[in-house]
This record gives structure tokens, sequence and C-alpha cells, in this order.
């Protein structure tokens, strides 16, 4: 099974970095020196490399496989898991948060924001069953071949319930998130199901990817043209319903420059030609600079945090990163702290400093140990996927994600740990499901 080296995910992710960066019109600002946040910056990814390569893979041990009755199974289960979560979901945002009935749904997401635990105990309920959906999803995608029509239809419809959410809300991260593991999910898939020439991605004779060479043809590329540039527009319209609630209008540019915003500062020529644009050109114009800052942003970000913070031995070790499962517990009344509260330590909000910037905030230099064992997480997770076990697969689909976009985003932060705790349930349930249960059913005489 075609999978990427997590190393590789990396490389993309520093690549992608770059060539957003270079098409800025900016020059983002910080205080104090560069050089200590760089310098920490390069000691975590390298520590994540180290703990990569230490893995060897003839020391991960190789495991039984997985019968089609058993993923086909287990499929269901995680089906029926979501379902369920799902209907707390839309409970929730009918009856509970008012997110559904609201006439200004980005006005109550706004609202909803600065609260926790909305939803109250159903509501940690659902989040929890809720990305099953979107886990059978992904076994069925692998598995495809398995499965009739109508479950594949049932699957599918259900499974892209987080990402129909996501987009009637106004976000785009969700959408990121899950299209892109459904992404490396389906590359494994093709290398699975069907046969194909293949295409190598090369730098400097490193081999960065291998695609099918029918992904270049007409009726590949024209709808996948046609789905980036639906997606750009739709991240265009998002920005544009945000600059029109926040009133900036023609000030833009001063409220990006402020320190206590994106802090840049805009070229006189982008500037210029912004103010001479008409009105469809100036939102086309400010939504493709959005869309290109949010990927370039993290690493001024985390240079700006590390100067910002007086410690650099952590805060929280652990509950800053991962809150939404200390979250849990505090609806049953554990006596933790709100997110908001651990966040005090913070002067940026509502900014990426990387994947590493909350490791960083939680366990400072430490964070270079943990992201070793990390990486050696990473290598066994990705040597099974080789292997072709469908929930390792899956798996390193989510992890791809995680990587290839570690040098600008973190994803496993927020709603998005979520999943991970899917996840991690899965490899339990796979471990322990039977490989060929059969079900009788007992009719009385």
């Amino acid at each position: 099974m075609q999978a990427i080296h997590p190393i590789k995910l990396l490389l993309w992710s520093l690549l992608v970095w770059v060539f957003f960066y270079i098409q800025l019109p900016v020059t983002y600002l910080y205080n104090g020196s560069i050089w200590f946040p760089l310098f920490t910056l390069i000691l975590f990814v390298l520590s994540f490399c180290l703990g990569v390569i230490s893995l060897k893979t003839s020391l991960v041990k190789p495991l039984k496989v997985t019968s089609n009755k058993k993923a086909k199974q287990i499929a269901y289960l995680f089906f029926f898991i979501g379902v369920i979560g799902i209907l707390l979901k839309l409970y929730i945002g009918f009856f509970k948060s008012g997110i559904y009935t609201a006439n200004d749904i980005f006005e109550q997401r706004l609202e909803n924001m600065g609260k926790e635990l909305t939803g109250g105990a159903v509501g940690a309920i659902a989040s929890i069953l809720y990305p099953f959906s979107f886990l059978a999803l992904l076994v069925t995608i692998y598995n495809y071949k398995i499965f009739n029509k109508t479950h594949l239809f049932l699957i599918v419809s259900f499974g892209l319930y987080p990402i129909i959410e996501t987009f009637f809300m106004g976000g785009r991260t969700t959408i990121a998130l899950l299209g892109t593991t459904v992404v490396f999910v389906s590359y494994a898939s093709f290398f699975k199901n069907a046969s194909f020439k293949i295409l190598k991605f090369k730098i400097l004779k490193l081999t960065l990817a291998i695609l099918p060479k029918f992904l270049f043809k007409k009726k590949v590329i024209v709808p996948l043209t046609i789905a980036s540039v639906l997606f750009v527009s739709y991240s265009i319209t998002v920005l544009d319903t945000r600059l029109t609630r926040f009133n900036y209008g023609d000030r833009v540019f001063e409220v990006w420059e402020q320190k206590d915003y994106q802090w840049v500062k805009f070229d006189k020529d982008f500037k210029e030609a912004l103010y001479s644009a008409p009105p469809n050109e100036k939102s086309r114009m400010l939504g493709l600079f959005s869309l290109k800052h949010y990927f370039a942003h993290g690493v001024f970000e985390y240079v700006r945090l590390v100067n910002d913070l007086e410690k650099t031995t952590g805060y929280h070790y652990g509950q800053y990163e991962f809150n939404v499962f200390f979250k849990f517990f505090r609806v049953f009344g554990a006596p933790l702290k709100s997110f908001n509260e651990l966040n005090d330590i913070v002067k940026r909000k509502a900014v990426y400093q990387t994947f590493f910037g909350p490791f960083y905030i939680d366990f400072g230099l430490f964070g270079i140990v943990l992201l070793f064992f990390w990486g050696r997480f990473s290598k066994r997770i990705y040597t099974h996927a080789k292997r072709g076990h469908t929930h390792y697969i899956i798996f390193y689909g989510y992890l791809s994600t995680i990587i290839i976009t570690s040098i600008y985003l973190n994803f496993l932060m927020g709603s998005s740990s979520y999943y991970l705790f899917a996840f991690f349930i899965s490899l339990l349930v796979f471990k322990y499901w039977p490989n060929n249960l059969t079900f009788i059913a007992k009719h009385k005489l």
C-alpha cells in the first residue's frame, strides 16, 4: 500500500508554506529576536524526524490480516455510533445552542464561541460519538468493493455530515482537515483496488510522492480544478461576510496592520491596487490574501508566542493542547480550568502558531522529548499502514493531514481532537473484534 513517509510529509509542509509565503504582499512584524524561537522550532522538527528515524521497520511486529467480513461489521458499527452522535448534535443545534434556528448563523456562532459546554453532557457525548460516522466513511472508501450501493450511499451521506455542518456554519478548518484525510485514504484505496501506471515527483533524487498517471487526465483534472475554484470562492465569501459583519470597509488595512490583529505591513503597491479596484475585485484580492495568510502566518505567530512567554519550561503540561478531553471531565464537575483561563498567558488569541506552538505552551523546551516520541508513534502507524491494515490506513490518513499541515496549522487542537480519540478507539475495536464473527438468529418452533 502506498503511504507517504512522515518526514516527506513534513518536507511537503515546508514547501507549501514557502509557496504561499513568497506570494504575500506583506512583511510580518514581531518584538524581540527571531533566532531563539526559530532555534526551538528547528529543534522540535529535528526531534520529530529523529523519532521517526529511530524506529526501525523490522521492529514493528506484523499484525493479522483483517477479513472483509470484519471490516464490514466494524464499518457498520462505526456508522451506527456516528448516527447517534449526529442526531444528538442536531438536537443540540435546534433546541440547546440554537445555532440551527438562528436568523444569523454567523452571529450565533460568534456568541457560542465565547462560551463553553453549550450543549452540556449531551453535547459532550455527541462530540465524542459523531466522528465515528467519518471513520465509517474512511473504512468504506478503502474497502469500497465489499459494500453494496445502498450501504455506500448511506455511509457516505452521514460520513460527510461534519463537512456539511462546517460549510453550513461558515467555517473552513474542518473542511480542510477532513477533506485532506479523505484524499490520503483515497490515495491508499487507489493503490489497493486498481492497477495503473504511476508518476513520481522528485526533488534532488528524493521521491516526495507517487501518484497514478490517470490523475493528470482531463476527466480528472477538470473536476479537481472546479472543486479547488469552488473552495477558494467559498473562502472569499466567508471572508467577505466577516469583513461586512465587523464593518471594516476601507479601514481593512488599518485594522489588519494593528499589533493586536495580523500585525503586518502591507506593500504599497498592493494597497494602491486594492483601493483602485472595483468591489468584486477587492473581495477577490482580500480573499486570496486571507487564504495565503492562513497558510503563512503560523511561523511568525510561533516567533511572537515564544518571545511573549516568560517561561521556557511550559505551563499546562497537556491541558492546553488537549483541552477538549479535559472539558469532557469538567462537564461532570471536575475542578479544571476552562480554555479561556488556560489561554490567559497567550497574548495573541485565535491564531495558529504552527503545530508546535501549543506544545511549547504546554511543555516549553521539554516538548522536544515529546515530539521525539510523536515521531516514533507516527512511524509505527505509517509502517502498519504500508502493510495494508485498514485501521492503520485510516488513522495514518488523519496523521498525514496533521503532519503535512504542521508548519502552518495545528489540527490536533479543538474539535479535531475528538477525531483523534475516535481513531484510538478504532485501533482497539479492530484489535479485539473477531475476524470471522457470525451472527445467528434463533427462531422458536
